[in-house]
């Protein structure tokens, strides 16, 4: 079980905010099997009571606090901490200790207060086992520099939001910025597809932070206690320690239809049933973004401000001003003016689908699980167009430009309506999204009767680096084949732009980014760099094989490295190109067909010119082979008789199954096809030709998996690790009927 360890703080200074999400946080890892540990300082407004019901709380020794009054900026976050940075590390690791902690999978800090210095010291106690923790930061400020594996900075700046932690992060550090990654609870996920547009004004919602401490929620009752809005509902919420709890019952008391709310475990009911909120521009911005709740906003702290202003700007909230400033008569005026519109006020609309959370937790902990796919819907417009716009994802049918929204509007409306047009959505076990892709189907070029279909796929950033693109390619190939049989070849042409960016012919796609994958770029030998350029690559494999379970990675990894691969399952789709990967491919290519590229290249396991013809592999292992040859050569007219490039040996320990030496032989067969392309010039300038006596496998048929009932088991073990359950399966004959076998290890 990984253990998630967790500082951060609430008091009535610091508010509820920082511990709410990280609950938040923490209950979907432990959704996930990890165990959460919070580190909270005790003081007045803890919050620490609210977390031990459902996870370990350490409670680190309470502090004289500081007094705030007339401090700003790191001062006063430096004053929430209590003591110093080094004191408050040191404490952590001593309450740990006690506790018998001394190692953990992550760190997460989410406190104003603390920075790389708190972090190192941390990341240094607890990295006595054999990888020390990760540590993801959760920050609102951008300004201050971490050691972070992975930082959440889930506010909105515009076109800034993505720029904001330059130099104050490590290179490697995978940001997720945006309220795309807004850390809320499961419920607004299921929420946020539901609730319609408002039409108009009927019901307000009051909130202002479970403390409020500089009483907003009396001036908005106040404000509504204008009889020109004494027909509107409303729903007050605050905190039972807020120092105005008892005004604000009082002022709830003289109006009518109004309810003063105890503290509930979440505001999306609320919420979902208001018109309009009056509120801060902390937390609940997101909450009520993703149910598209139009709200008027004060910011009550001076962080608030800036992404409430750049909200504004935009068009996704209306903001009133800072909390000092802000009187009842001039909220009073904005909703007298909203009750004259059509509309009641502005509305968050495509900035949170409420999976940010789920995503946080797959950048963690990866997915947990398979992927799946499902076709794209209405509501998928706006995580599209997220995806689209987001400098690491950008999908590539939109090159390169600033997307405008009534572009996207127009695109998506005549996407969802294109029978030539396959949009799938990835998403995790639990239904997060998590990437696209997307088939279109065009006329042929090459012959009449075929098809053609242009590829493009994007992941998000929480999935990068888990190796799920070939993952996505591998299933899209399969719904594409369930919608359009026989699945068609496809063809576009390459985004010279982009060095990464490049088409995949017939069953691929684009990639957008490099940190999609984990493949280093292609080696430098003496300054000179040895790979062969980007190039026009043809995979040819038999449509049955069961090599093409594995062929996604071989895809994605070729991408990469620039290429362009187009995927055919019989020679006659062949057409000019620069290398041609014959690949569990059963089928010999005649001059005319090998003269369209420059290479052809195949792979053969086994120490040609010995070994030539069908299964090498199979037959080896039936004759009790430990160590199988495997060979990468030209293909000529003659069988398996062309210039060897490249040879390599697969090690068996003698009781792998079909299953488990096919990984080894699909593993071999990659990296002799990618240490060619990356040693190319090298490679093809060693190239040698075949030389010995020729020996011949035959062609293997289902009756070769035959057994002798008569033979102990032992006997024929070796013919049991060949069999293939579900094209070939083991048999024997008995008694004139015929029993099938279906072998599996332990």
């Amino acid at each position: 079980m990984k253990r998630i360890l967790i500082r951060c703080d609430a008091s009535l200074s610091i508010g509820s905010g920082h511990v709410m999400r990280c609950r938040t946080l923490a209950r979907e890892l432990q959704r996930r099997g990890a165990a959460a540990t919070f580190l909270c300082r005790r003081q007045p407004g803890d919050l620490i009571n609210l977390l031990k019901p459902d996870f370990s709380v350490l409670a680190l020794p309470e502090q004289p606090l500081a007094a705030c009054d007339g401090l700003g900026g790191r001062d006063l976050y430096s004053s929430w901490l209590g003591c110093t940075q080094e004191q408050d590390a040191a404490q952590c690791l001593e309450v740990l200790a006690k506790a018998g902690i001394n190692d953990a999978s992550w760190i997460v800090s989410d406190h104003y207060g603390l920075d790389a210095r708190w972090e190192a010291q941390m990341l240094a106690g607890l990295s006595g086992g054999d990888a020390g923790p990760k540590l993801l930061v959760i920050d609102d400020l951008a300004d201050r520099t971490h050691q972070a594996d992975l930082l959440l900075d889930q506010n909105f700046f515009g076109g800034a939001t993505h720029r904001r932690y330059q130099d104050l992060v490590p290179p490697q550090c995978r940001q997720l910025l945006g309220p795309h990654y807004a850390l809320l609870g499961q419920e607004y996920a299921q929420l946020h597809p539901l609730v319609p547009p408002r039409t108009q004004l009927s019901r307000v919602l009051v909130f202002f932070g479970g403390v409020d401490p500089s009483n907003l929620t009396c001036r908005a009752l106040e404000a509504l206690m204008d009889l020109a809005l004494a027909d509107l509902a409303v729903d007050v919420v605050l905190g039972l320690q807020s120092p105005h709890r008892q005004a604000v019952k009082e002022l709830v008391a003289r109006r009518p239809n109004t309810t003063l709310h105890e503290p509930l475990p979440s505001l999306a009911g609320l919420i979902a049933r208001a018109d309009l909120a009056i509120g801060a521009g902390g937390a609940t911005t997101w909450e009520r973004a993703c149910l598209r709740l139009p709200s008027l906003v004060v910011a009550i702290a001076a962080n608030q401000l800036p992404f409430s202003q750049a909200l504004d700007k935009a068009g996704h909230l209306q903001l009133l001003g800072d909390g000092d400033s802000v009187t009842a008569q001039q909220i009073r005026c904005a909703l007298l003016q909203l009750k004259t519109e059509p509309r009641p006020g502005k509305a968050a609309n495509a900035l949170t689908d409420g999976w940010g959370a789920p995503r946080l937790a797959v950048a963690m902990l990866g997915t947990q699980g398979a992927i799946s796919l499902r076709t794209a819907v209405t509501a998928d417009e706006s995580l599209l167009s997220y995806w689209a716009k987001d400098p690491e994802v950008n999908v590539h049918g939109f090159a390169h430009e600033s997307i405008e929204p009534e572009d996207h509007h127009h695109w998506w409306q005549e996407s969802l309506k294109d029978q030539n047009r396959l949009l799938l959505i990835a998403t995790t076990a639990d239904g997060c999204p998590i990437g696209q892709i997307r088939f279109d189907r065009q006329s042929a070029s090459v012959q009449d009767d075929a098809s053609e279909a242009l590829v493009n796929l994007s992941l998000d950033r929480c999935a990068h680096g888990f190796g799920l693109s070939a993952d996505l390619v591998r299933l899209g190939l399969e719904a594409m084949e369930q919608r359009w049989r026989p699945a068609p070849e496809a063809i576009d042409n390459v985004l010279n732009s982009n060095t990464f960016s490049s088409a995949c012919y017939a069953r691929g796609g684009f990639i957008s980014h490099s940190e999609l994958f984990s493949e280093s770029n292609p080696p430098l030998s003496d300054g000179e760099c040895l790979a062969l350029a980007p190039s026009r690559i043809t995979l040819l494999s038999d449509c049955g094989s069961w090599l093409n379970d594995f062929l996604p990675d071989l895809l994605t990894a070729l991408w990469r490295r620039g290429h362009v691969v187009r995927w055919v399952h019989t020679p006659a789709a062949l057409c000019p190109g620069d290398v041609c990967l014959l690949l569990s491919c059963g089928r010999l290519l005649n001059a005319k067909q090998l003269a369209l590229h420059r290479y052809n290249l195949v792979v053969h396991e086994s120490a040609l010119p010995q070994g030539q013809g069908w299964s090498p592999m199979t037959w080896q292992i039936l004759q009790g082979a430990s160590s199988i040859p495997i060979t990468l050569f030209e293909a000529v007219t003659d069988l398996d008789a062309g210039p060897i490039y490249l040879q390599q040996e697969i090690k068996l320990q003698g009781h792998e199954l079909v299953d488990e030496w096919r990984v080894l032989q699909a593993s071999a067969t990659f990296d002799l096809c990618l240490d060619w392309f990356d040693r190319h010039y090298e490679v093809v300038g060693a190239a040698k030709p075949q030389y010995g006596i020729p020996s011949h496998y035959p062609r293997r048929y289902p009756t070769d998996s035959q057994l002798d009932p008569e033979l102990s088991l032992a006997k024929q073990f070796n013919l049991l690790r060949v069999v293939d359950n579900h094209r070939y399966p083991a048999s024997f004959q008995w008694h004139g009927r015929r029993y099938i076998l279906n072998l599996q290890s332990d």
